[in-house]
C-alpha cells in the first residue's frame, strides 16, 4: 500500500475513534509510539495522518505538548477520507443510509431463516460474545457490529442483497460513528443483537426481523 492510502488510513481510522468518543473532545490522543502500533504505520506516515487532521480543525498539535482532540464537523471532512458523495449527505440525513438498510437486511433475514444453521448460528454467537467483551472498546465494537449485521445478510445466500450492501458498506461504516455518540446506545445494540439472534434459536424468524427492524429504525431515531 502507498504512502498516500496509509495516510488516508490513519485519517480514516482516527476519525473514526474521535467522532465515536474513543477520543473525547479536549483529550490528549495517546503517544506517537502508541498510535503507531494502534494502526501499524510508520511514525512518519502517522504524522502526516495527524497534520492532515490539524489543518481539518479535528485535532490541535501542541509543541512539546502533543495532540489534542478538536469538535468533528463532517462539513470540514475531504472527500477523499469518507465514502463518493458522504460530503452531500449532512449528519440529519444519514436516515437515508438507514432505509437503504432496512431495505437490504430485513428481507435478507427473511430469506434466510429457513438455512440457518447450527454452524452459521455458532458464527453470529461468536459475534455476540465478541461485542459483549468490546463494549468499553468502541471502535472495536462498532467493527463487531458491522460483521454481524453483514452475516445476516450473508446467511440469505441471495447475491443480489449481498451485493447491495457491500455497495452501501462505507457509508453503513461511517454512519455508524455518528449513530454511536449517545451513552448507553453499544449496550442497546447489543441488547437487539441477543433478541435477533435468541429468535433465531427458537425458528422464530417473524420475531428475528420485527427486532432487526425495530433496531434498525431506532438507530434512524438517533441520528435524525
Amino acid at each position: 500500500m502507498d504512502k498516500e492510502l496509509l495516510n488516508t488510513k490513519v485519517m480514516r481510522e482516527m476519525l473514526a475513534r474521535i467522532a465515536s468518543g474513543h477520543f473525547p473532545r479536549g483529550q490528549r490522543l495517546p503517544s506517537e509510539r502508541s498510535l503507531c502500533q494502534t494502526l501499524g504505520v510508520s511514525r512518519g506516515t502517522l504524522r502526516q495522518g495527524l497534520s492532515d487532521l490539524e489543518r481539518m480543525e479535528v485535532v490541535a498539535i501542541r509543541p512539546r505538548s502533543g495532540a489534542y482532540v478538536n469538535k468533528v464537523s463532517s462539513k470540514k471532512l475531504p472527500k477523499n477520507v469518507l465514502p463518493p458523495n458522504f460530503m452531500k449527505v449532512g449528519i440529519g440525513d444519514i436516515g437515508d443510509i438507514v432505509d437503504a438498510r432496512l431495505a437490504i437486511e430485513l428481507p435478507a433475514l427473511q430469506k434466510s431463516g429457513g438455512r440457518i444453521g447450527k454452524g452459521k448460528l455458532l458464527r453470529l454467537e461468536r459475534l455476540l460474545a465478541q461485542m459483549e467483551q468490546a463494549l468499553e472498546d468502541l471502535p472495536k465494537f462498532l467493527r463487531l457490529d458491522m460483521a454481524f449485521h453483514q452475516a445476516l445478510v450473508e446467511e440469505s445466500e441471495n447475491e443480489v442483497l449481498v451485493t447491495a450492501f457491500e455497495a452501501i458498506f462505507e457509508y453503513h461504516k461511517y454512519s455508524q460513528v455518528f449513530s454511536s455518540l449517545h451513552e448507553g446506545e453499544a449496550r442497546k445494540a447489543l441488547a437487539f443483537h441477543q433478541k435477533i439472534v435468541s429468535a433465531l434459536e427458537a425458528g422464530k424468524i417473524s420475531s428475528a426481523v420485527r427486532f432487526l427492524k425495530k433496531h434498525l429504525e431506532e438507530i434512524k431515531q438517533a441520528v435524525c
